[in-house]
């Protein structure tokens, strides 16, 4: 089973599910994520990042119904994003039919964390650069946020990380 680790804020909003004891961490695939519910531009939004790679991708004007039906919302977005980063369909089914199964936990790791408010930083700059989320292409942003460089991951970008663990050349 996989885990997405919820900080304390989301794990209210989802109604403080029974967790889990994480299991010992799958050295396979892309593991576990991590999610955030944040807040810019006034509204609220989920900011996910894979604990391995630290390659993020956020679900803005989050409603009750997208928290509600968070794995749903989590497995479509992911898809998205990394078509729109171009992997290949064989590519994307192969991580989806990772997640077939995915419960939740608290956080566990400080370093994603650390990356987590980092990336909610640059998020929040973008989109005040652009004068507010209905001025955003998100899947761009996304992609965008994907190429700076993150100390968590040796000075790497994390699509590049995100690209070496699955095999694909750029």
């Amino acid at each position: 089973m996989r885990i997405i680790h919820c900080t304390q804020k989301l794990l209210k909003e989802l109604g403080n599910p029974s967790l889990p004891n994480p299991d010992e961490p799958n050295k396979e695939g892309l593991g576990n994520w991590y999610a955030n519910l944040i807040r810019i531009d006034r509204r609220k939004c989920i900011l996910f990042t894979n604990e391995k790679t630290l390659y993020s991708f956020l679900i803005p004007n989050v409603l009750k119904k997208n928290i509600t039906n968070i794995v749903e919302e989590f497995l479509v977005n992911l898809s998205f994003n990394l078509q729109a980063e171009g992997f290949g369909l064989e590519v994307i089914n192969r991580v989806t039919q990772e997640y077939k199964e995915i419960g939740f936990a608290k956080t566990a790791s400080k370093k994603v964390l650390g990356a987590m408010n980092q990336l909610a930083f640059e998020y929040e700059v973008f989109i005040e650069e652009k004068e507010g989320l209905e001025n955003i292409k998100i899947l761009e942003m996304n992609r965008d946020i994907n190429r700076t460089i993150l100390k968590g991951i040796k000075f790497l970008h994390p699509i590049e990380a995100l690209r070496a663990l699955l095999g694909e050349s750029a």
